[in-house]
């Protein structure tokens, strides 16, 4: 079984992109990760993924575009 996570995807001016991927919640399927986005946890991300601009030095000069699904690594059977 997979499991899928949500990222948050930022860009600088320079087009380069960078990430911030939040492991803490998982979720079965796609569908399910894709509808967490458009629900009251994508806002609370990206409230989060703002704040990580200002304070994360790995993330200075960078802006949020979007926050996007992935397959979290190892759970696969």
């Amino acid at each position: 079984m997979k499991k899928w996570a949500i990222k948050a995807v930022f860009f600088n001016e320079q087009g380069e992109e960078n990430f911030t991927y939040y492991e803490e919640k998982t979720f079965y399927t796609k569908h399910g990760a894709i509808r967490a986005i458009n629900d009251n946890y994508g806002e609370s991300l990206v409230e989060a993924a703002t704040i990580d601009c200002k304070i994360d030095e790995d993330l200075q000069g960078f802006w949020l575009e979007d926050l996007d699904v992935y397959k979290v690594e190892g759970w696969q059977k």
